[in-house]
């Protein structure tokens, strides 16, 4: 299995980028990441509204979100015989 060094390494070598800008950049992706997903926790727990959400992350990943947590109460509720 290779590990994160080997991996940015072959970014590196396939993009031509220093692989020092890469990790730069692949903490900006991961950061961004977990903000989205932070905003979105908070929404579904309703402690930001809908709106704010929005703002914060966009409508494609709010919508997202809902549609996600609503299969998921379908499917306890199917689990559940109800």
């Amino acid at each position: 299995m290779a590990t994160v060094l080997d991996k940015l390494e072959q970014i590196a070598k396939v993009t031509h980028d220093d692989v020092s800008h890469l990790l730069a950049k692949a903490f900006e992706v991961g950061v961004e990441h977990l903000w989205a997903q932070t905003q979105l926790d908070l929404y579904l727990r309703g402690q930001l509204s809908r709106d704010e959400a929005v703002k914060a992350v966009g409508a494609k990943l709010v919508e997202k979100a809902e549609q996600q947590r609503t299969a998921v109460l379908e499917d306890v509720r199917w689990g559940l015989g109800r």
